[in-house]
Parts: structure tokens; sequence; C-alpha cells
């Protein structure tokens, strides 16, 4: 529901308020969000395969990865879907996805849809997906942006701040960065105060150096960030700032975390669940803290080693159909969390509820002085370029305040004067002179959580 007039485009009206075309259109689908939330679970599921079966036909029809895998299995696109049929489409996992690479793009992508942008997760799952955006997918992404703000009854008045990653020289310590408004999902549709911005690759010090003087009002980070950053406080005897509330992302947030943060704080923490391939996959809901999958936008399904439904209050591994995305699409892709579902909500919407995910958290890198930092490793890429040397997985472990190792999956192990350039690139990363030893494994397994780590800490801060 909205919480404050939307901003007028159209010159002397100013209520009711008259939005531009975009903001329109985002006005729009919040209107129909706002309805579809307390449809019942079985109308939500008869939509979703309704939208599902006009992506089934473009899949199958344009994409060779798609026309491939449902040919090999002898799947015929039905009429109307049903759950007995959506459950016979083969799971695709990461692998397959990647090393699909342009297979798994659309041929005929429909011209409404806008152009491709291509973009690739981050590879701190272990592998990197390559994916692409459109028009589209971006217009739902902000919508679902907005309606977890709506939710949460955010006062956009406010100063938003965030310590999250940026690429290097992004944002960086001290002065971080700053904009006159809240971005590009509230901007364009409401009045906002500021925002600000500071790269999480900061140490602890210049992180509340930069809290202590932007005195946001609503503060965005990492869950592990988050609990570094007030035990960091606590150890030098500095009072936090006051914020209204906290929003964790990039992480799971455990319940201890949760407690830390509100207590450091002495405020609430909004938790939401996203990933780099899909976006929005369930907000936190307002009234009972549970999570709510993004049902007009996703399905999201928990499945067992057999890929049979788990009920709830089992644990099981994270499969994602994204509804709209034409141009890559991702159907029953096995997305590397694990979680568990929840009964109804008693909010009385009848999106589905995930009571917990269970998911990869970033460990902090330990340096010889004390400090503790979050660890900037680079990409893929990088160490591509200064060997020559496919990639396919990559983690550095830490083993000791002097030695971190980097397992590498490559297409063939490095030579001596290659490893000699990764060292010193891996040095500069971290921002320190360790030893690093290296191992060429034929495949980095998951961790207890269901995913891959690209960095992960065997010695206590």
């Amino acid at each position: 529901m909205l919480n404050q007039l939307p901003l007028s485009r159209l010159s002397g009206i100013r209520f009711p308020a008259i939005a531009d075309g975009h903001g329109a259109m985002q006005l729009a689908l919040q209107y129909q969000l706002e309805a579809s939330q307390w449809w019942s679970p079985e109308r939500l599921q008869g939509h979703q395969f309704e939208q599902l079966r006009a992506l089934l036909g473009h899949a199958a029809a344009t994409v060779p990865y798609y026309r491939r895998l449902f040919g090999e299995h002898g799947l015929q696109i039905p009429e109307r879907i049903d759950a007995e049929f959506f459950r016979q489409i083969p799971i695709s996992t990461r692998q397959a996805i990647q090393q699909a690479e342009q297979a798994i793009e659309s041929g005929a992508l429909p011209p409404e849809h806008g152009a491709m942008e291509f973009g690739k997760t981050s590879g701190s799952t272990g592998r990197a997906v390559r994916f692409a955006r459109t028009a589209v997918t971006r217009t739902f992404w902000l919508a679902f942006a907005l309606r977890d703000h709506l939710w949460h009854g955010r006062d956009f008045a406010g100063k938003l701040g965030a310590i999250r990653w940026y690429s290097r020289g992004v944002a960086e310590a001290p002065g971080g960065a700053s904009e006159p408004n809240w971005g590009v999902i509230v901007a364009p549709l409401f009045a906002t105060g500021p925002s600000c911005s500071l790269n999480v690759a900061a140490t602890l010090a210049q992180q509340l150096d930069w809290l202590r003087r932007e005195q946001p009002d609503y503060l965005v980070s990492f869950p592990s960030n988050l609990v570094a950053l007030a035990g960091y406080a606590q150890a030098q005897g500095v009072e936090l700032p006051g914020v209204r509330e906290i929003r964790t992302i990039g992480e799971t947030l455990g319940q201890t975390q949760r407690r830390q943060i509100e207590a450091a704080w002495q405020t609430k923490v909004v938790d939401i669940y996203t990933c780099e391939e899909a976006g929005y996959l369930a907000l936190q809901c307002p009234v009972s803290g549970e999570y709510h999958v993004q049902a007009e936008n996703v399905i999201l399904e928990i499945v067992d080693e057999q890929g049979v439904p788990c009920p709830p209050g089992k644990i099981g591994q994270v499969l994602i159909t994204s509804l709209h995305n034409f141009a890559t699409p991702l159907i029953r892709y096995e997305v590397g969390d694990m979680a568990e579902f929840g009964e109804a909500c008693g909010c009385g919407r009848g999106l589905p509820v995930i009571r917990r995910i269970h998911g990869r958290k970033r460990n902090r890198l330990q340096l010889p002085s004390g400090e503790s930092l979050f660890p900037y490793l680079g990409e893929h890429g990088d160490i591509a370029r200064a060997t020559g040397v496919k990639v396919h997985q990559f983690q550095c472990v830490q083993h000791s305040l002097e030695e971190v190792e980097l397992k590498l999956v490559l297409e063939r192990p490095l030579d001596a004067a290659e490893q000699a350039a990764v060292s010193a690139l891996m040095q500069r990363n971290l921002g320190h002179p360790f030893r690093v030893r290296f191992s060429f494994p034929a495949e980095i397994p998951r961790g207890p959580s269901g995913k891959y780590e690209d960095f992960v800490s065997l010695i206590s801060g």
C-alpha cells in the first residue's frame, strides 16, 4: 500500500498525481501485486502455470538448450500446465547451465522485451553463470524492490545508507559516494531524501567513522559485516549511530546474527532473499517475519536429493523458474541454496512461505594486525587474463594469519611462473603479502549449507 503520494509529472497537477510512463507502469504493477498477494495458493498457482506455458513454448521454440532437453525427454507442452507435468521437466543444474553457454540464449527474443544485456553471477558460489536481462526483467526487478519498501512502510524522506560490494575504485573509504535521492527504485515515483554508500572493502574503523559522519536513517549491508562492525564498535567502546531499520542482503541471515544486529543497533532487521540470475525470490513478511516467495515472478520449489517436493519443515535444495526472462530462461534451475518451507502465514497472504533459508555465509579475512576485512578476491577473469588459462571454479582458504590456499579448477595446472603471477594478484587483492599455496582439484565440493564458498577462514578472529 502506498504510504505517500507519488510524484506528478504533469505541470500544475499535484493531486491526484499523474505519473510519467515509467511511473505509471510501476504503479500499475503495484496495483496488481497489492491484489494478487491476497489470492489463494491455488489461484496464484493457476496464474503461474498460465505464464509458465508461454515461457515453455518460447523456450522450446527458440532456446537450443531447452529444445534439446525437451526432445531428449519426450516432453510435449500441453494446452494446460499442471503440477504433474511441471515436475516432469528435468532439473537444470548450475553446471549444466554454465556449460550450455550461448545455447541457453533465445534466438528470437520478442522485440518488445528489449535488447539483451548480459551479466553473470559473481562466482562466489564456485561457478559463474552467464545470463541475460531485458527491459522486462528490469521492470519486474524494480517492482519487487519497490514492493519491499512499501510492505515495510519506509519513510522515503529519510536518508538511505549502504555498505556493500562495489568494484575497486567505487564508493571507497573514507568518503564513499552520495546521491541526492534513493535511486532508480524509488526516486522516479516519489520524493526522497539523500542516499550514501561505502565499499564494504573498507576497514571496520573506516566503516564506523563513515556511519557516524553520515548518520543514515536506513542501513543496508551483509549480515556478517554488520556483526563484525557491531563487535568492533563494542570493543572500541564506541556507540553505534541509531538507525530506523537495518536491511540485510547477500547472505543467509541466521537467528543469532539477527539478535546480535538488533541488540547492537536497537532496531529491527529486515532481510531479503535474492539471486543475481532471477532477482527477488522472497521478501520478509512485515507481520510474521517469515519469508514470502514472490510468486508473481518466480516459481520456487524445495526438493530432496531425488527431486521429490519437500513438505514444510524439511530442508531441501531450492529450484527456481523465472517466469518473465525470455532471454535466458531458467526453468527448474538449481540455484545452489538449501531452504525449508513453512506453513501458511498468519498475515493472510497466499504467497508461499519459506521458514528458513540455509545458504552461504561469508567469512572475513583475518590480518596479523588483528583487523578483519571483507575479502576482495577479484573474479575468474582476473586469473584467466594473468595466465591465459580458463578458470572453472576457485576458492581461497585462509589457513593462518600468514598463509592462504588458492584452490583452482582449471583446464590445466599452472606452471611456476603463472603461479607467481596469480600469487602477486591475490596479495594485491587481499591487501597483505600472504604466502599463497596452490591446489588443483577436479572439483570444489559444496559446503554444509549447500553452496560453494569463494572464501573460507579456518582460523578464529
